[in-house]
């Protein structure tokens, strides 16, 4: 007995193409809201250069170009986003997997970083006076 196979349904051709990740597609996206969200926050912070004249269109004038640097901003973010939540979704499942340590051993845990760090500093510092005081002996 052979097995019937099921045909293939066509599908919604704008479903389709918005559904389909293209090679290159979030870098060029990262790439372009990183330079967007820059722009906005120079016409947002005023920097010489960077803001839209008074006598521009529609966009000129004092709250118009703040509302548009801010709209801006806002999609730019918004385009961040759409790049970099994919990166990190196969995180959180992980994420869910972690058994975090108990008060006990992050006390331990501290105090042990702290007392390498001021040690390392003491280590440095000491290092530091000898090469300083070598440099004035020998200049």
């Amino acid at each position: 007995m052979a097995i019937k196979q099921k045909e293939a349904q066509p599908s919604n051709k704008l479903l389709e193409i918005l559904t389909t990740e293209y090679k290159g597609e979030s870098l060029i996206l990262g790439v372009l809201a990183t330079i967007t969200a820059a722009l906005a926050v120079m016409i947002i912070g005023r920097v010489q250069g960077f803001h839209i004249p008074e006598d521009f269109p529609v966009l000129g004038g004092s709250p118009n170009d703040m509302i548009f640097a801010w709209t801006v901003l806002v999609i730019a973010i918004l385009g961040l986003s759409l790049v970099i939540y994919p990166f990190f979704l196969p995180a959180f499942p992980e994420l869910r997997k972690i058994s975090w340590a108990g008060w006990y051993d992050f006390a331990d845990n501290a105090i042990r970083v702290i007392i390498f760090v001021l040690i390392f500093t003491v280590f440095v510092s000491v290092i530091d006076a000898t090469m300083i005081r070598l440099i004035q002996v020998l200049g």
